[in-house]
């Protein structure tokens, strides 16, 4: 209601102003000591003393245009003042709407994280360290100004919206992302909404932080691509720290996506069509990645139509073709050296190339 009394009080100015122009032309242009001749410039004068700038090039003679004017300028502050409110008002709106996500995004190939926590972030961040573009859903405004003083913008973007999946995944531009996260902290509403973005987009990988690892099946059968309990995650490491703890070390550093140039990672490379991978022994593969740069081959992942299937170490005889992926152990300063030997960056090829 209040927006709607502005915009009419802003049109009531607007045609007022208009009014003052035509009769300061219509008394002034019939004067022949007025220097304001035509309408534009009555319009030029107008709009000298409506800012307060008064070049002093126009001005009126007669009785009736310095009566005109006399009004106009005690009016032009509060018209100025109208003016540069709705301005400011429209400036701030649009800004806010930007900063909430309102007209969606523009990102492609990109990851989805539906609901925001301290889990949420830190997958984010070995994301953002990967390279990856990803877009956060909260319904949550405090969450918004955390993650873009944390995280670049052309990086990151953020929907301020409600759970609603169809419209929240819109905004998202969901239909040129890769993977999709949901994180609830719930089971039964992360599942949900797998089942109604699936039906949607299912061209999405679902991938899913579960708390109850006997749901694993069930989210399988719901068309999530990976179930990851994190009890079972998280008791692995715990019994490795136990027994063997530098292994348990190397492994938790794995895990993480490489930072900088002294970091380690384990990563996958797609091997497309004509490169000099494609068609070579997994022998020949590890001792060309080895010598050339100092990273080690050590598993190769093939699609058998449903899912790929994870050959670790195979024989030095296993023949590599297009369509695989080749794992490897690598540091962080070999990153860009075997983007280019690839002719992709590491993950998935369709989150690059779709």
């Amino acid at each position: 209601m209040a927006m709607k009394k502005g915009s009419i009080l802003f049109v009531a100015a607007l045609v007022g102003y208009s009014a003052v122009i035509l009769l300061i032309y219509y008394f002034e242009s019939a004067n022949e000591s007025s220097n304001i001749k035509t309408l534009f410039d009555a319009f030029w004068y107008s709009l000298v003393t409506l800012t307060t700038v008064g070049y002093g090039d126009l001005y009126p003679t007669s009785i009736a245009g310095k009566m005109i004017s006399m009004t106009m300028v005690l009016g032009s502050l509060g018209i100025l003042g109208l003016f540069i409110g709705k301005l400011t008002e429209y400036i701030q709106a649009l800004a806010e709407r930007r900063k909430m996500g309102f007209d969606g995004t523009d990102f492609s190939n990109h990851v989805i994280i539906v609901g925001w926590n301290e889990f949420s972030e830190d997958v984010l961040t070995q994301l953002v360290h990967a390279g990856k573009k990803v877009c956060v859903i909260t319904d949550n405004k405090d969450h918004i100004d955390f993650i873009y003083e944390n995280f670049k913008k052309e990086q990151v973007f953020v929907v301020y919206s409600d759970m609603n999946c169809r419209e929240c995944l819109k905004k998202a531009n969901a239909s040129e992302a890769v993977s999709l996260m949901p994180n609830f902290g719930d089971d039964a509403k992360n599942l949900v909404f797998v089942l109604n973005a699936k039906k949607y987009h299912p061209h999405l990988s679902f991938v899913v932080t579960i708390d109850n690892g006997e749901l694993k099946e069930t989210f399988t059968s719901a068309g999530v691509s990976f179930a990851v309990c994190r009890n079972d995650i998280s008791s692995k490491i715990v019994a490795s720290y136990i027994f063997e703890p530098s292994v348990a070390r190397f492994n938790e550093d794995l895990l993480s996506s490489a930072a900088d140039n002294k970091d380690y990672d384990i990563q996958q490379y797609y091997v497309k069509e004509g490169i000099k991978y494609a068609g070579m022994t997994y022998g020949a593969v590890f001792d060309d990645l080895k010598n050339t740069f100092n990273v080690l081959a050590i598993g190769v992942s093939r699609s058998n139509g449903q899912e790929q299937v994870l050959n670790k170490l195979p024989d030095s005889s296993f023949e590599v073709k297009s369509g695989d992926y080749i794992i490897v152990l690598t540091s962080g300063r070999c990153v860009k050296e075997l983007n280019k030997q690839f002719d992709c960056s590491e993950g998935l090829y369709y989150a690059e190339h779709v």
